[in-house]
Parts: structure tokens; C-alpha cells; sequence
């Protein structure tokens, strides 16, 4: 789980964040940026705000941000509230609907949308919360964590004997000592393996194996990674699983473009309408924020391959492509013509 949620927090938290708006259906850098896109936090980079989003996220299922503002309703930082404190509801208030926020820190307060915006993942219908995958899958974990204890104190303890040499009869203290020692000193060690052995009286040399049912909890932990993998839609290549990579495509940049469409695409949207909410309740109604997905594959040789076929086919032109690879433009214009 913390792998999983690790490499989806950092992977969104640390793509470039801009705002743009449409200019004739052509979509334009929104200048100047707004302070609190900037820097949302005094104390936190944006980076570790993104990252506390999508940490509620994938824990909670919902994320509540605390927007404190000056007195014309501009956004001066952004807080992310832990969300096991906060409970939304709705209220009547006029025959209308009005959603408002509860604070475990702050009891008998009640808090708006201006105060508090609320980013929720996964819904049931009629509901205004998201739902906690953790919750969801408590059993499928639970049974990880299980697993994990189990093998813990299965190694831990080292209660099963290697082999065993069975003697028929009753051997005295003093003389099973004088036998396992006399074993020991004949076959340990490297130099003594597979020498022969010579067993009298009876005695009977066996090898102690595990049950099945004591090596199926090895299985059990594997399972519990493409358990994990499968809850948040996470390659299991990513998670160091190599079992189950084949399904997510046959080569490795069509499994990472796969993990960025089917994967880390929709946690983005839902964290760009959430940021483009609160730009507009500062009056601001054509921006929208946008994070750069393709920044993922850019310089791959998919990526140069499609900027060349683009140029050929008239699409962008030459520096169109190198601002793209944040590269300057030729000199000369040259790489202005389509």
C-alpha cells in the first residue's frame, strides 16, 4: 500500500503545474499567474500540498482543502485538513441544498465552500463522500498484513528442525547429545556434504520439508502485491512484481504510457477541476489548471518519433516541437515554417 500510494503521490505531485484559458480555441498560458498558484502554502512546497492531496486521496477517498482568503475572496494559501477530522453534510437552507463543513478541531463551528473545498475520489451514487480504498479492501489487506506476520514469526522462531535421525527405542539425554554430536561433526559443514552416512541399529535419517499449508502464505504475499497493484490501478512492474506486467502491454514504454492514461490521468483531473474550483470562486471563470502529462515521455524515442511525423505532416513546426522538449528556438527563424 505504501508503495502504491508513494509512486502515484509522487509521480502527480512532481508534474509541472500551470493555468490556461482558450484564446479562439487555442489553448494560452493564463498570465499573470495567481499568488496562491504559486505558492500555496508558506510552510509547505507545492509539491508536498500536491502531495497531501493525493495522500487523502488514495487513504481517505476525499480531500478538504482550507482556503483562507482576504477580505475581496482572493485565495492568500491553501491548507490541506486531515480528513478523518472534517464531516460534509447538506443542509436546507431555503429549499435549498447547501453544502457545509464539520471540524472534530473546531467543535460547533460550522464552515463553508469559501472556507473549505471539498476533492472527492471514487462516489456511490446518493452519497457526497468519496470512498476510502483502504476501507473498501480492509479484508484484502488485512489478509497481507496476516500473511506478512505469519512469515515474521515462522522465520523468526525457527522452530523446525532441519532433519531428523529416528532411533528405535529410548535414548537417554547423554546419549541423543553424543549422537547429534558425532552426526555433526561427520556431515556439517561444506567440505563434509554429501559424505556418506552409516546408520546402525535402526536408526532412520529424514529431512524435514514444510507442509503445503506452511509455504502457501509465500504464496499468499505474492498475491497480496497484485491485490494492492489491482486496488489502485498501479502496473505491478511498478510495485517490483513481474508476474503480472504482460497484461499491461508487451514492452515497457506501452506499460508506462498505460499506467499514465489508466492510472495517473484520472487522479490528475480530478485534482485539476478541484484547483480550477477554487480560481473561479476568486472571479477568475475561463482559467482552468492543467498538469502536463506528456512531460512523462517527453525526450523517449516515441515521443521524438511523433514530433518528427508531426512535422512532416504540416501539424507544428520545428520550434513548436523544441519548445515542447524546452529546447530555444533555431536562429534565424528557420524553424518557424510548417
Amino acid at each position: 500500500v505504501y508503495g502504491a500510494t508513494r509512486l502515484l503521490s509522487d509521480t502527480i505531485s512532481t508534474l509541472p503545474l500551470d493555468v490556461y484559458y482558450r484564446k479562439q480555441g487555442v489553448e494560452t498560458s493564463f498570465r499573470p499567474l495567481p499568488g496562491w498558484i504559486q505558492q500555496m502554502n508558506p510552510y509547505l512546497s507545492n509539491q508536498e500540498i500536491v502531495g497531501q492531496i493525493m495522500m487523502s486521496y488514495l487513504l481517505d477517498g476525499n480531500s478538504y482543502l482550507a482556503t483562507l482568503r482576504n477580505g475581496q475572496g482572493q485565495v492568500l494559501e491553501v491548507t490541506v485538513l486531515d480528513p478523518t477530522t472534517i464531516t460534509p453534510n447538506l443542509v436546507d437552507v431555503d429549499g435549498k441544498n447547501v453544502l457545509v463543513f464539520e471540524s472534530s478541531n473546531s467543535p460547533g463551528a460550522t464552515f463553508t465552500t469559501r472556507d473549505i473545498t471539498h476533492l472527492r475520489g471514487l462516489m456511490k451514487p446518493g452519497t457526497i463522500k468519496g470512498i476510502s480504498p483502504i476501507r473498501s479492501a480492509r479484508e484484502m489487506i488485512g489478509l497481507g498484513i496476516g500473511a506478512q506476520k505469519y512469515g515474521a514469526a515462522f522465520f523468526g522462531n525457527g522452530g523446525i528442525p532441519g532433519a531428523l535421525v529416528e532411533v528405535p527405542g529410548q535414548l537417554s539425554e547423554e546419549g541423543a547429545k553424543q549422537l547429534k554430536a558425532a552426526w555433526n561433526e561427520t556431515h556439517r559443514g561444506a567440505s563434509n556434504s554429501h559424505r556418506l552416512a552409516v546408520l546402525t541399529e535402526g536408526a532412520k535419517f529424514s529431512k524435514v520439508t514444510l507442509s503445503p499449508e506452511d509455504s502457501q502464505f509465500l504464496m499468499t504475499k505474492g498475491a497480496a502485491v497484485a491485490d494492492i497493484a489491482r486496488l489502485y490501478g498501479v502496473p505491478p512492474h511498478l510495485l517490483a512484481d513481474a508476474s503480472g506486467s504482460t497484461s499491461w502491454g508487451s514492452g515497457l514504454h506501452e506499460q508506462n504510457v498505460a499506467f499514465s492514461q489508466y492510472s495517473l490521468r484520472p487522479w490528475a483531473t480530478r485534482l485539476e477541476q478541484g484547483l480550477t474550483s477554487i480560481l473561479r470562486s476568486q472571479g477568475i471563470a475561463v482559467a482552468y489548471c492543467k498538469f502536463d502529462l506528456a512531460s512523462l515521455h517527453r525526450g523517449t524515442t516515441e515521443s521524438l518519433d511523433r514530433f518528427s511525423k508531426g512535422i512532416q505532416a504540416g501539424i507544428f513546426s520545428i520550434d513548436e516541437a523544441r519548445e515542447s522538449l524546452a529546447l530555444p528556438p533555431l536562429p534565424n527563424n528557420q524553424g518557424q515554417e510548417h
